[in-house]
């Protein structure tokens, strides 16, 4: 049951993966809403583009998020103004609003079908230890002359002490809008490939990509587009942001609601909005959030997700559930340009804080300029390399988690048997005196990994709900199989009897 509404709701023809050495003008790595976007407005512009994904396309955090498009997130426009100043505030929103509106325009242009509509947006306080910061948040907005309004409570089935809305914002299906858009690329020219992931980077004025299935691809430009850099241009994104996983239900709605979509403001609030397609309306609901790796049982959250919302809903069928991964910047705003102040044509974009729809869009926009211009105006508040933007106090103590879960994984004893349930997992010790993931599957097939990260070599865990090993310390997620799901880890885990993982940060 775990699997996205969106994703469900849409496929697209398989691709094939590249089978061959190729030289490119420009190349993507990743084919979510950055790649494709940034595909498409370069192809426009009579660029040629080639663009790889190591999975299939709009199957990641694309595929599997609220479907809001929005600029509105969540209290953030008081923190930038306080830290960077209010033109780069206003500049934030600005940035967005024209993402929202670009999505807009791509939809009537190409008559994409994809349920896009305007909506109100809300951020909503049910704790009222969060008023005041909901008001600052208010005051900054109105100062910024953002179009907002304040109310005191809202007519929904769920406590409000106070929200903010934002006029004519909108939500759709994104799986639907990549797909659709990845057609259109296609049409222009592009060239996409699935089951293609990088492994190897040579950086140099023409550089030098291998595949992972020893393909090299030569690029005059590289957009990483990987939702998390797995070539880190030696500045140190894991260590910049944060993985966090979030989750999410989707249950047939008896009864409307107030239109629009919300977010709680609290630390693990809940975000709602309906879904209209094919003749029935879906409540999507979620909630729960934690850092990767570090939550004792995932599976808990579906059911306290799908208990809230039968009491304040009246839901009682619930046809889908899924989760999603995301990078957090520490100072709120995205990575978005040069990957580091030397390579100048490598380009990356990361660090969304869960806003990737309208801040994957605005990437697009960011990075194409750049490529075709040198130059966009929104180059200096988004700069990678910019100063300030991770030293903070949840940089600091982000990083004393990881090194705290780094040492409490190599302390841990492990098991002297294996799992018998199926379905279940065990850290288990054998004969060569080292620890392995078990997980035994529903089929009685016993699964056997090992479970130090290639990454950086911190000890993965169990994920109860997905069924995968993830790292407690920078978010990168393996299958039972011990193939790779999220990186920034760019080798996968070996079976047992196969030897150590070789354990490296591509640089």
């Amino acid at each position: 049951m775990n699997e996205s509404y969106w994703i469900a709701s849409s496929k697209h023809n398989e691709l094939k993966s590249l089978d061959k050495d190729i030289n490119v003008d420009t190349l993507i790595v990743g084919g979510g809403i950055v790649g494709i976007t940034t595909a498409y407005l370069l192809a426009k512009q009579g660029i040629k583009v080639t663009l790889i994904d190591a999975n299939k396309i709009g199957y990641g955090s694309s595929g599997r998020n609220t479907g809001k498009v929005t600029s509105q997130h969540g209290i953030i426009y008081s923190k930038i103004s306080q830290k960077y100043g209010d033109y780069k505030a206003k500049l934030y929103y600005g940035g967005n609003e024209e993402a929202i509106n670009l999505i807009e325009d791509i939809i009537n242009e190409n008559n994409i079908k994809c349920n896009f509509k305007r909506v109100d947006a809300y951020i909503l306080a049910q704790n009222e230890n969060y008023l005041e910061e909901l008001k600052e948040e208010y005051d900054t907005c109105k100062k910024l002359g953002i179009d907002c309004e304040y109310y005191e409570t809202l007519d929904l089935p769920i406590d409000s002490k106070g929200a903010i809305k934002f006029k004519n914002q909108g939500e759709f299906n994104p799986k639907k809008y990549l797909d659709s858009l990845l057609k259109k690329c296609i049409e222009l020219g592009v060239k996409v490939y699935e089951n293609t992931a990088g492994v190897n980077f040579r950086k140099g004025d023409i550089c030098t990509i291998k595949t992972n299935q020893e393909k090299v691809i030569c690029a005059k430009n590289v957009v990483i587009a990987s939702h998390v850099p797995w070539y880190d241009g030696k500045n140190f994104y894991f260590a910049k942001e944060k993985g966090d996983r979030s989750y999410l239900i989707a249950a047939k709605l008896e009864k409307d609601i107030m239109p629009g979509i919300f977010l709680g403001v609290e630390d693990k609030g809940i975000t709602l909005r309906t879904c209209e397609e094919d003749g029935r309306k879906l409540l999507i609901f979620g909630g729960g959030d934690h850092k990767v790796g570090q939550c004792k049982n995932e599976g808990e959250i579906y059911d306290k997700l799908k208990e809230y919302a039968k009491e304040k809903f009246n839901v009682k069928d619930f046809k889908y559930q899924w989760s999603a991964q995301d990078y957090m910047s520490y100072d709120n705003v995205p990575y978005i340009g040069n990957i580091n102040k030397k390579e100048k044509n490598v380009y990356v974009a990361t660090g969304f804080s869960k806003w990737g729809m309208t801040g994957g869009t605005l990437s697009a926009m960011i990075i194409s300029k750049l490529i075709i211009k040198k130059e966009s105006k929104y180059e200096d508040l988004f700069n990678p390399s910019r100063k300030g933007s991770y030293l903070t106090t949840d940089f600091y103590k982000e990083n004393l988690n990881m090194t705290l879960n780094y040492i409490s994984g190599k302390l841990k004893y492990g098991s002297d048997h294996f799992p018998i349930q199926e379905g279940t997992s065990e850290i288990v010790v054998l004969e060569d005196n080292k620890r392995y993931g078990a997980y035994r599957h529903f089929d009685g097939t016993l699964y056997i990994v090992d479970i130090t990260c290639p990454h950086l070599g911190c000890e993965l865990t169990f994920n109860s709900a997905e069924k995968t090993w993830d790292c407690p310390c920078h978010a990168s997620r393996y299958d039972y199989k011990g193939n790779i799901l999220e990186g920034p880890t760019v080798k996968p885990l070996k079976r047992y009897g196969e030897g150590k993982n070789h354990i490296k940060i591509n640089l």
